[in-house]
């Protein structure tokens, strides 16, 4: 596909930007505050979480990178979805204060039910959005937990609905992704599909540049010249990704005036409105 080398290009100047912050600035503030017994803030919990997920999305990508050496794009778009998690896991704590006690203080409450246990349905049945304090069986809270509800607080519902559903359908096994594992009629795990590669970095340039939003947003940076480059890439780059889904939508337009049948034609208009939808959410 044409524009892989470029999407490539920012990708991997990605993964060099991201181990630089990490490496200069990506402290796990909390673990050492608790040994020397020192206040801890919401804040302190806050950037320690941003971190946690920009260092796992950043190892992520160093696996994808590995992955596309070796022709592996399928895989490379598997673990694509676990980069979409974290950054709506990140993005939501930013865009609502609150999730940080639902993604931490409720996740390590309800291990082993030291602080928090589920509630049950009248029914008897374990209701896994609504836990209850140990020692005050009577006081409940909703628990937000799922990928759903985590990128509705993430304000990401345009790319919950219309990109996670593909990388669900090529994580898991179903049948309707097998075009990616056969070459004609025969199944092949040799064979090289382009359109995977093309949607390994097209969707790994468009999470990070809303991870690097993510970050402004969240006020992190403590050294000017890191903050400073990362405003370089979203001076620069949207602009470069905007400029790849007007390509994808005049080649779709294309394919729909060669067309004569009206389903086919009616599919590549769905399409068509998706990148519409999707483009004006960068």
């Amino acid at each position: 596909m044409e524009n892989n080398k470029g999407l490539e290009k920012m990708y991997n100047s990605y993964v060099d930007l991201n181990k630089v912050i990490i490496d200069q600035q990506a402290i796990a503030v909390v673990p050492g505050k608790k040994v020397g017994r020192l206040p801890i803030s919401d804040l302190d919990i806050e950037e320690d979480y941003i971190f946690f997920c920009l260092t796992k999305f950043t190892k992520t990508m160093i696996s994808i990178q590995n992955l596309i050496k070796n022709d592996l794009y399928e895989d490379a778009l598997i673990l694509t979805r676990s980069n979409y998690e974290c950054l709506i896991h990140a993005k939501a704590i930013v865009e609502n204060n609150n999730m940080i006690t639902h993604l931490v203080e409720y996740k390590f409450g309800l291990l082993n039910e030291k602080r928090y246990k589920f509630t049950k349905n009248n029914n008897g049945r374990i209701n896994r959005s609504r836990i209850a304090d140990i020692d005050n069986p009577n006081e409940e809270f909703n628990y937000i937990h799922s990928i759903s509800s985590i990128a509705n607080q993430a304000n990401e519902r345009v790319s919950y609905e219309h990109i996670y559903s593909y990388f669900c359908d090529i994580t898991h096994c179903n049948f309707i992704t097998s075009a990616y594992y056969r070459d004609g009629v025969n199944y092949s795990y040799e064979m090289v599909n382009d359109l995977a590669l093309y949607n390994v970095l097209l969707w790994n340039v468009y999470f990070s540049i809303k991870f690097y939003i993510t970050l402004i947003d969240a006020e992190i940076f403590e050294i000017e010249e890191l903050e400073e480059r990362v405003l370089d890439v979203l001076l620069s780059d949207p602009i470069k990704l905007l400029k790849v889904f007007e390509d994808e939508e005049k080649k779709v337009i294309q394919d729909i005036n060669k067309l004569t049948d009206e389903n086919a034609i009616k599919s590549l208009q769905d399409y068509l409105h998706k990148i519409k939808i999707i483009k004006g959410s960068l």
